[in-house]
């Protein structure tokens, strides 16, 4: 395969991705104009390297490499992005710099420029290879294998370029299209490109599945989980608990007199209280627990752990029911508006609640028969006079 196959390959697949991810990235996701910027760097360095000798070297020697470094470097700003990371840029970007002064110092010293910026070129895809396996060992799905293949093989492809130039001839690193070292480079560079852009592809589509997933295991009101998130969560819960007979418990949660309060100023006040009420819960819990809306003024909160010996599971179970029965009870201060949007008044309003409590072990009892124990003892607290905790006597 000849010099000029192999530069209008990468040219051609280069400006075609760069071109596609920007169009799909105007006006919907600035997070993809990096990588029509990447795509792009990609095409226009192997354009300025094709005219080597037809253009003045500098910038078909030292901007054609800086144009390959900074390549790079965005390949790690990108990936960072996926899941918000920022790491310490200068461990990527100053190679940039280097490559850039290393190539205009160099540029009549062929071997020297060549090994500099062969072990420039290895010590940024090693740190890319780094960054893609931080940001994707925690990710579930197959966009984080084909992009951890194509950081891979640029390492790998990078790597065997500075051991042929550091104990190799360097001539045969930028010698003709049919030696080993251009061939193999030059091929491993469309494939990494190709790689990473469906890569890209698959990883956004996972990343909307998941977030459509977590949309329809959310309340929209008060972004705690829906009784789909309570069901996936309690056959977990049971599961383990058959492993580990862990006891846990359900809390069901129903506001006391909160009808009356929609009644008097409107279902926007109402859903002021909830969000509250909402921030107050996820407060009296810990991290591994889960907090629900079942709907309307219900709400479930699933206790998990609490213990293998039945008195210490009640006395924990009872010990965050009481810290919620105190939270909601505390006056909660809401803003009416005017039709026209202006605030018209801030009124405070005392809310309690019926607390009914169940508890499980193992796989002894389904689901429905859990929620339905802990429903029967809310509404015995309800009878009692609200504003209290019934445990269920199973």
């Amino acid at each position: 395969m000849s010099d000029i196959a192999l530069f209008a390959a990468n040219i051609l697949v280069g400006f075609t991705l760069s071109l596609c991810v920007l169009i799909v990235a105007i006006g919907r996701d600035r997070q993809l104009l990096v990588w029509s910027l990447i795509f792009g760097l990609h095409a226009a360095s192997y354009g300025l390297l094709a005219l080597r000798g037809q253009i003045p070297d500098f910038i078909s020697i030292v901007i054609a490499n800086t144009f390959i470094s900074a390549m790079l470097a965005l390949y790690v700003e990108g990936i960072c992005r996926f899941d918000s990371v920022r790491p310490r840029r200068w461990p990527y970007w100053l190679p940039v710099v280097a490559t850039f002064l290393s190539y205009w110092v160099f540029i009549e010293d062929f071997d020297t420029r060549v090994a500099l910026g062969s072990v420039l070129y290895a010590s940024q895809t090693s740190y890319l290879f780094y960054i893609v396996v931080r940001v994707f060992r925690q990710r579930e799905g197959q966009g984080r294998w084909i992009m951890l293949g194509a950081a891979s093989i640029a390492t790998g492809m990078l790597v065997f370029r500075v051991l042929v130039t550091l104990f190799g001839d360097p001539d045969v690193v930028s010698g003709s299209g049919t030696s080993l070292v251009p061939l193999t480079t030059s091929l491993a560079a469309i494939a990494v490109l190709i790689m990473f852009a469906f890569g890209l592809i698959v990883v956004f589509k996972e990343r909307a599945e998941q977030a459509n997933l977590e949309l329809a295991l959310l309340d929209p009101l008060t972004s705690l989980g829906n009784r789909r998130m309570l069901e996936n969560t309690l056959k977990l819960a049971l599961r383990n608990s058959v492993r580990t007979r862990q006891i846990g418990a359900i809390l069901l949660i129903d506001l006391d007199e909160f009808k009356p309060l929609n009644d008097s100023y409107g279902h926007g006040i109402g859903d002021q209280l909830l969000v509250e009420v909402s921030y107050r819960l996820k407060e009296c819990v810990k991290s591994g627990d889960t907090v629900v809306r079942m709907g309307g003024d219900e709400f479930v909160v699933s206790l998990n752990d609490l213990g293998t010996e039945p008195r210490l599971a009640r006395d924990n179970a009872l010990l965050v029911a009481e810290r919620i029965l105190s939270e909601i009870s505390r006056p909660y201060q809401c803003l009416t508006f005017a039709l026209d949007g202006e605030q018209r008044q801030r009124i405070q309003h005392q809310c309690t609640c019926s607390i009914g409590i169940a508890f499980y072990v193992s796989n002894e009892v389904s689901q429905e028969k859990l929620l339905t124990n802990a429903d029967l003892a809310m509404y015995r607290a309800k009878e009692l006079g609200r504003n209290r905790i019934v445990v269920h006597q199973d």
